[in-house]
């Protein structure tokens, strides 16, 4: 199946309203898993975080006040659910081009219409045509 004809079966099952229903809870399941993903990303990161030496984590005079360590804390958690999220929704996008890196943003295509999967999440953020 190719992924126009995904988009058609999408598209023809959100104007059915018994399928609609369907179809909408089978988005929230896609939502669900895309989130759940990139939680697992994320752990995955902290676990590298903290195998990671304490003296390479930061420089020693940065944690002037716990205020300023929480701050850092925060800002480090922050950044690392970032990746996960662009390591995520990269994999999505990229997933139709076998060709990308995701350490080489000149392999990211664009154009690229992305996974069936990224199809039926976005399904209900366009409005239904007749």
């Amino acid at each position: 199946m190719t992924h126009d004809e995904a988009l058609d079966i999408i598209e023809r099952a959100r104007k059915d309203k018994y399928l609609a229903q369907e179809l909408e809870q089978l988005r929230e399941k896609c939502c669900l898993f895309v989130s759940d993903v990139m939680h697992q990303v994320n752990l995955a990161l902290i676990e590298k975080e903290r195998r990671m030496p304490a003296l390479l984590r930061g420089k020693p005079d940065e944690s002037l006040s716990l205020a300023a360590a929480a701050r850092g804390r925060e800002q480090a958690a922050r950044q690392r659910r970032e990746l996960a999220e662009a390591m995520v929704i990269g994999a999505l996008f990229n997933s139709d081009n076998p060709d990308w890196n995701p350490l080489d943003p000149a392999t990211h295509r664009s154009a690229g219409k992305g996974s069936l999967l990224l199809a039926l999440i976005r399904a209900s953020l366009e409005p239904v045509r007749s």
